[in-house]
C-alpha cells in the first residue's frame, strides 16, 4: 500500500502531495521553489471503516398534552425625570431590565461629562522641567 502525505507550503499556501518515500526529506515546493521538508509519516494513523450494526428502538408514544407558559407579572420600578427650565420631564412605570439600562445610560453619559469637563481643565497642558 502507498501512502501519500498531503501538506501546505508555508511560503505560497499550495496544497502538496508527496509519497511516503519523501517523508523527512527537503524538496522544493513546485508554485514557490521554496526549500521544505515533507512531513513524517509516522504521525499519520490509517482509518479503517467500522460496520455498524443497525438496532431497533421502539417509539415512545407520544404525550398530547399541552404545556402552556406561565405568566410571570414583570415588577414594575416607577421612573421620575425631570429635566431643567421648561424643557418638561416624564413618569413611568417600567421593568428591571428597562430600569437598568436607563440606570446604566445615564451613568454613561455622566462619567463623559466628567471626562469632559476634567479635558478641558487638564488636557493639552503637559508638565515641562
Amino acid at each position: 500500500m502507498s501512502v501519500k502525505v498531503k501538506f501546505r507550503c508555508p511560503h505560497c499556501d499550495a496544497n502538496l502531495s508527496a509519497g511516503g518515500k519523501l517523508a523527512g526529506r527537503e524538496v522544493g515546493c513546485p508554485g514557490c521553489a521554496v526549500p521544505l521538508v515533507v512531513p513524517a509519516v509516522t504521525a499519520l494513523v490509517p482509518v479503517r471503516p467500522q460496520a455498524v450494526t443497525p438496532r431497533v428502538v421502539k417509539a415512545r408514544p407520544v404525550e398530547r398534552r399541552v404545556v402552556r407558559p406561565k405568566r410571570r407579572t414583570a415588577e414594575l420600578t416607577p421612573v421620575e425625570l425631570h429635566l431643567p427650565g421648561q424643557l418638561g420631564g416624564m413618569k413611568a412605570n417600567v421593568d428591571r431590565k428597562t430600569g437598568n439600562m436607563m440606570a446604566t445610560t445615564f451613568l454613561g453619559g455622566l462619567l463623559v461629562a466628567i471626562g469632559a469637563v476634567l479635558f478641558a481643565a487638564f488636557g493639552g497642558k503637559s508638565k515641562s522641567a
